[in-house]
């Protein structure tokens, strides 16, 4: 496995970098772990990269890093994948026995939801997604053959695998009780497998986190180094940066999850991840009523509902899609919502102990999501958009 010590012997041997980068103290090699063994490749000088690594080579992840390769091969080799190069770091090198992927990096990128110019940032956010469903809208390619097309798992949590149950937390499995016990939240999971519709390719894992925004220039041959190396979001918060420019360049990353599916899904990721970012900006305190807690968020709901606003209506339009065809899309977006919320709840209580307070307000959320997501629509999101009934 590549680390800080011999990452350059490599990517030397491999036509990556040469020797004179090391010769002349212009290469900084750091870590910038996340789910996998990632490291930052950083020159001032010359390309700089992002090194992606599975953690364990029997995992998951090594098979996942192997998707997100071929997806990177086939948009910037297929005519009929140009449209999305814009919004794709170039991948530099693959190594498929280590499954190790070499991408560029992006300079002065940060997490959507780390960008001061929220609104304006998700609105070009709409149109590079949307720009994504269009180029992929029924696609027929041999080369994507490999994607599955498989509803998510967690709209099927509630009936949990023999696998699944073997690697609860405590967390996940008071989680578990929750959905289990009140019957209304099963039965509103099983009707949402049923709207599941494979119409494009999808990212899969659409989340503030795998959106970068920046004042770069993602260039089809290559372009300047850039940084992809902004930390997960813990907590929530408002931005941790002072760079007031409005951004000019938006990338979509993390490609391991990519399948075939249904767009509403990654729309109702980046619906849910400005909840998410709402709730985990809220001060809980025991007795705290819904009012005092929505008063308490450092990121009022209501200046989250224009950033919203502003991708949906940019998406819309750059979809290309029928007023109806529109209506229906976003009706199941809000719908699959509430799946995300859940989704993100689990996975926050993955690592610990107890059911944290964020978790139980987004298993809330989801709950009245999934009992009247009409009402979601518009109190909720802001979206005024007739509803669709599926």
């Amino acid at each position: 496995m590549l680390n800080v010590d011999n990452a350059a012997e490599y990517l030397i041997e491999r036509g990556l970098m040469s020797v004179d980068s090391i010769l002349s103290g212009d290469l900084i090699i750091s870590s910038a772990a996340r789910r996998n063994r990632n490291l930052r490749i950083k020159r001032k000088e010359d390309a700089s990269y992002l090194v992606k690594q599975p953690d364990d080579p029997s995992g998951g992840a090594f098979q996942t890093l192997r998707a997100e390769a071929a997806f990177y091969s086939f948009c910037f080799e297929e005519a009929e994948a140009e449209p999305m190069r814009a919004y794709l770091p170039r991948l530099r090198f693959f190594d498929p026995e280590r499954s190790l992927v070499v991408l560029d990096l992006l300079e002065g990128a940060v997490p959507l939801w780390q960008h001061p110019q929220r609104d304006e940032a998700s609105r070009l956010v709409g149109t590079a997604l949307a720009t994504f469903h269009r180029t992929f809208r029924g696609t027929t390619n041999p080369r994507l053959a490999w994607l599955h097309r498989q509803t998510p798992w967690v709209m099927r949590v509630h009936k949990p695998s023999p696998d699944l149950l073997a690697s609860l937390s405590p967390a996940n499995v008071e989680t578990l009780r929750i959905l289990q016990t009140q019957e209304q939240i099963s039965k509103h999971l099983d009707a949402l497998r049923k709207q599941w519709r494979v119409e494009t390719v999808i990212h899969n894992d659409i989340k503030s986190d795998n959106i970068l925004v920046g004042g770069w220039r993602l260039a089809v041959g290559g372009g300047p180094p850039a940084t992809h190396d902004a930390s997960p979001r813990v907590g929530g918060g408002p931005p941790t940066t002072d760079n007031r420019q409005p951004p000019t360049d938006v990338a979509l990353v993390d490609w391991e999850l990519v399948q075939l599916g249904d767009p509403a899904w990654d729309i109702a990721g980046l619906l849910q991840d400005f909840i998410l970012l709402w709730v985990t900006s809220m001060t809980v305190t025991p007795g705290a009523t819904t009012e005092m807690l929505a008063a308490s968020a450092r990121l009022p709901l209501a200046e989250l509902q224009r950033a919203i606003r502003a991708f949906w209506k940019s998406y819309r339009a750059a979809a290309e899609l029928p007023p109806e065809g529109a209506a229906r899309l976003i009706t199941r977006a809000v719908a699959f919502s509430a799946a995300r919320l859940i989704q993100s709840a689990y996975e926050m209580g993955a690592v610990t102990p107890a059911l944290a307070p964020a978790s139980v307000l987004l298993l809330q959320v989801s709950a009245n999501l999934l009992r009247d997501p009409e009402a979601g629509q518009v109190q909720l999101y802001g979206l005024i958009q007739g509803y669709v009934p599926v």
